[in-house]
């Protein structure tokens, strides 16, 4: 109720962001003034690893279940140490949306980047987002727009942590979406974003 009465303005300097080494924390993001999640877990070394010598992929995409992502994932991904591992954790990104968003399919993308891919900081017109950067620099957020962006209110989110941003797209979110941005410079990071699809 308090989000309809504030203006606009206020209501951006009420959102938080939330940090845990704990994976609770991702349920959080239904809070009303949370636009961002983020669980600080630790990646393991072997999923490091094959992430690492990812050079040569490009990207993926497709619309699935976790189910046909646990049987799709080992054609479409190249032999490597820790491969299973990787697979492993994928599918367990996209059950974990699923479960919380009571959705029964992700927008799933594994993409190798080169550059920034969206290199100014902007919020998305969806509901919300799953990012976890396996390999290189994480995406950045600032906690509201600013025209003048401070470097020192810069976050961002490291590697191997997994992150839910929520978008304007969020019922009664349409001014409180978390502003992000890919990093910096052009080291290769391999992201993977899903996307909550059907009901």
């Amino acid at each position: 109720m308090l989000a309809k009465i504030l203006p606009d303005s206020l209501r951006l300097q009420c959102m938080r962001q939330l940090k845990s080494e704990q994976q609770d924390v991702l349920t959080e993001i239904f809070e009303p003034d949370v636009n961002l999640v983020i669980w600080q877990r630790q990646l393991d070394t072997q999923i490091q690893r094959y992430a690492a010598e990812l050079s040569k992929f490009s990207a993926l995409q497709l619309v699935a279940t976790p189910e046909e992502l646990q049987s799709l994932l080992p054609q479409r991904l190249p032999q490597g140490p820790g491969k299973d591992e990787f697979i492993a954790d994928l599918v367990l990104m996209a059950q974990m949306l699923t479960c919380l968003m009571d959705c029964s399919a992700v927008g799933f993308r594994l993409k190798q980047l080169e550059k920034a891919m969206c290199p100014r900081f902007h919020t998305d017109h969806i509901a919300v987002r799953l990012l976890v950067t396996y390999h290189g620099a994480g995406t950045e957020w600032i906690p509201e727009k600013q025209l003048t962006v401070n470097s020192e209110h810069i976050g961002q989110i490291n590697n191997g942590h997994v992150a839910l941003l929520k978008g304007t797209g969020w019922e009664n979110n349409e001014t409180g979406g978390i502003w992000h941005r890919s990093p910096t410079g052009n080291q290769p990071r391999l992201l993977l974003s899903l996307d909550p699809v059907g009901e």
